[in-house]
């Protein structure tokens, strides 16, 4: 969510200057934003594809990616000439989506390993509530901070309170309306020390 909402102020503090210009900015921007909504899809495949691997399945996977690299690139041609560069970006994230849309169609008759549990059902709908929170107040914060993200002595610093701000909210949000508990985040990293 944040790779989109605030992809112009992230470019900018972060790349412009010299011969990078405020356009090279918006057109960079455009398309971290369009890889940005397929981020999620980027990271359900390491979570999908190991269910196949698993039961010795290396078939379907491979089917699935043809599919997925056509539609990339039917996509991506397409609307070239409509969209320009984007479509490039734009295509990669359509299909990521195929390509999660497909593993998971494809896992519904391996069993209760592969099905989701009650706790993520429960979650699921929190987690998006509390992005779609954090998105409107990255936008609207983008908004307030544009002045402090343009000034040369300034931007990193509003670019820092900006990130801050986002996962403040996230993560504040998140554990008010139950999306996750802050015991979790402690299990997980105790479970990765070991």
């Amino acid at each position: 969510m944040a790779l989109v909402v605030i992809a112009g102020p992230l470019v900018q503090v972060l790349f412009q200057r010299g011969a990078f210009g405020a356009q090279d900015t918006t057109n960079t921007a455009l398309a971290l934003a369009a890889y940005g909504a397929g981020l999620p899809a980027f990271v359900l495949h390491k979570v999908l594809q190991p269910l196949y691997y698993a039961r010795e399945d290396t078939r379907r996977p491979f089917r699935y990616a043809l599919w997925s690299m056509l539609v990339n690139a039917g996509f991506a041609v397409a609307l070239m000439p409509v969209m320009g560069f984007v479509a490039a970006a734009l295509a990669t994230t359509v299909s990521g989506w195929l390509m999660v849309a497909q593993l998971w169609h494809g896992s519904r008759g391996m069993g209760p390993e592969a099905h989701l549990d009650a706790r993520f059902k429960a979650r699921l709908p929190r987690i998006i509530a509390a992005s779609v929170l954090m998105g409107g107040a990255l936008w609207l914060l983008a908004d307030l901070l544009a002045p402090q993200l343009v000034a040369p002595a300034l931007r990193w610093g509003a670019l820092a309170m900006l990130c801050g701000a986002g996962m403040v909210i996230y993560f504040g949000t998140g554990t008010l309306i139950g999306a996750f508990r802050l015991s979790d985040f402690k299990a997980a990293l105790r479970r990765k020390k070991v």
